[in-house]
């Protein structure tokens, strides 16, 4: 029997990620973290959650894929969208019942932050450019140019259900989230990969 204050206190942090309350880094960052004094089994059943649909085009899509990505790994999951309803931020009580009708042993969510605009600085040899009031001074110098894009980074956390603690975050970047449905295949690949090298996946 799990502990109602454990079950809360995964609630309160899958609505943190909602929020989008914990510090940010960095959009061009990447964080990867493993939990030092967790050394359980493996996990063998996965609720995955992809956190709200504006980030997240086709939340439902996202879901199947990463549940799909799991099966192929040989371990147990079930999307988010068949327990939680996806037209509204969950709250604690749906989540926390979402998770305990899943039977799910671990929580994997993922949320896109709001993309940011960037701009990248480069040297452009060949290209004319007047560095002063004189026509004839610094005609032929290399040209600074310079290129806006969106930035975002995709939080990624795994939680151990029974006590309600995440274990492992990757927290990856993406210079193109408005096309993150294109690149979500190897994504969840990438995540699947990386849970298997921390020892937190069960079977094969």
């Amino acid at each position: 029997m799990q502990n109602p204050s454990l079950r809360a206190a995964l609630a309160c942090c899958v609505l943190a990620l909602v929020a989008g309350c914990a510090a940010a880094p960095s959009p061009l960052e990447t964080t990867v973290w493993r939990d030092p004094a967790y050394n359980g089994p493996g996990f063998s059943r996965i609720f995955v959650v992809g956190l709200s649909a504006q980030s997240l085009r086709d939340q439902r899509g996202f879901e199947n894929l990463m549940v799909a990505t799991l099966q192929g790994a040989g371990v147990g999951a079930q999307p988010g969208w068949q327990f939680v309803p996806t037209d509204r931020t969950p709250d604690q009580e749906t989540m926390r019942s979402a998770i305990l009708r899943s039977g799910a042993d671990a929580a994997l969510l993922v949320r896109m932050s709001t993309p940011t605009t960037e701009t990248d600085l480069a040297y452009s040899p060949g290209v004319a450019t007047a560095v002063g009031p004189n026509m004839y001074v610094g005609w032929y110098a290399p040209g600074v140019v310079s290129q806006d894009y969106q930035a975002a980074t995709i939080y990624t956390t795994l939680f151990d259900v029974r006590t309600a603690r995440p274990v492992w975050t990757y927290n990856p970047s993406t210079s193109s989230p408005g096309t993150f449905d294109q690149d979500a295949p190897a994504f969840a690949a990438d995540v699947v990969a990386r849970l298997r090298a921390a020892g937190l996946l069960a079977g094969r």
